[in-house]
Formats: structure tokens, C-alpha cells, sequence
């Protein structure tokens, strides 16, 4: 008799049952506002700032841009037989996806290690002399696309933390002074605030 109530109740769970779905839910929707300083190739100070947003556990996708409105100083042409001496980087945007390294977080203050490839299209001036044509044009403004590699730390209490990065940029440009395009690499260090929600 157990054996008969038991192949009964069996059968019955398996016809009243519903369609069983095994998935997760889905992640909340995470986005941090940054902005800050950017020190750009040891002489270009500026502005920096972008948003970064969550599309899974551990990528993120980061867009935005930098801008150095210091004017170069008159005295930086340099005394040098190397094109890429003459080459500074000004301004730029970029977009970048970001490998967070995947770590529990406890409770209080919380941390991230960011690695980001990505590319970016840059303005950097030629301050070779032949360049200056005119009182009004001291140096020469080259656009130019870039591939970028960046490392990121991020600490943060609740919504509200900094963002400490180094980032270099590869790019072509046609250089006057050795009358060829070049090659340039260019560092780039940041401190920012964020805002997340």
C-alpha cells in the first residue's frame, strides 16, 4: 500500500508540476561618474572625466575624455634631433572596456583592480619651430586614432570614492621635422572622484 501511494503521489507531482527554469537574476544596474585631474606626458595638465557602466559581473564599458586648457608654455620647444621630442598630447576621447578582477568584497570600504585596452582619438600639438606660420599659431593641432592600455584602483564607502589610473597611448603621426610618420607612446596618470549608483 506505501509503495502504491507513493508511485501515486509520484505521478501526480509530475503532472501538476510547473516548468522549472534554473537562471540567475539579472544584476542591478551599476554606473560610476568620475572626473578629475590627468597629468598627460609629464608637461600637459588638465581635465579629465567619463562614465563607467556594468555590463556583467566583471566587464564594464568606460567612455569619456580628457582636455588640458594650460596653453604650452613658449619655452618648451626642445633643443633635440628626435621628432617625437617635439609631439605633445593635449586632448582626447576615448572608449574602453574594463576587466574587473573578480574578488569577494566585505562590508565598510571597497576596492577594484580595473585592466582596460581600448582605443581613443587624440589632439597633440608639434611645437617644431617651421610649424608656426602665423603670430596666431604657435603650434600645429594633429588628430590622430590611438590604441590604449590603462590600470585602474578603485576605492570607494557606499557611492562615493576615487580613482587612481596610469594609461598609455600608442599613436601614429606625420612628424615635419623628420619629414616621416612616427610612432609615439605617451603616459598618462589620473586622480578622480566617482559617484556611483
Amino acid at each position: 500500500m506505501n509503495r502504491a501511494l507513493l508511485a501515486l503521489s509520484s505521478v501526480a507531482a509530475l503532472l501538476l508540476a510547473g516548468p522549472v527554469q534554473a537562471r540567475r537574476l539579472p544584476l542591478d544596474p551599476l554606473n560610476r561618474v568620475h572626473l578629475g585631474a590627468a597629468l598627460t606626458g609629464n608637461t600637459s595638465f588638465g581635465l579629465m572625466g567619463g562614465l563607467d557602466s556594468r555590463l556583467t559581473r566583471v566587464l564594464s564599458m568606460d567612455v569619456g575624455g580628457f582636455f588640458s586648457p594650460i596653453p604650452l608654455p613658449d619655452d618648451i620647444v626642445p633643443d633635440s634631433q628626435d621628432g617625437r621630442d617635439f609631439v605633445f598630447l593635449r586632448h582626447g576621447v576615448y572608449v574602453a572596456p574594463g576587466f574587473r578582477i573578480p574578488h569577494r568584497q566585505g562590508d565598510g570600504l571597497q576596492w577594484d583592480i580595473v585592466g582596460r585596452p581600448g582605443f581613443a582619438a587624440l589632439f597633440s600639438s608639434d611645437v617644431q619651430p617651421d610649424n608656426q606660420t602665423t603670430p596666431n599659431e604657435r603650434f600645429t593641432t594633429v588628430a590622430s586614432p590611438a590604441f590604449l592600455t590603462a590600470g585602474e584602483l578603485l576605492l570607494r564607502k557606499d557611492s562615493v570614492g576615487v580613482r587612481l589610473g596610469a594609461r598609455g597611448y600608442v599613436f601614429r603621426q606625420f612628424s615635419g621635422f623628420e619629414n616621416a610618420d612616427i610612432t609615439l607612446i605617451r603616459p598618462q596618470y589620473t586622480a578622480e572622484v566617482m559617484y556611483q549608483w
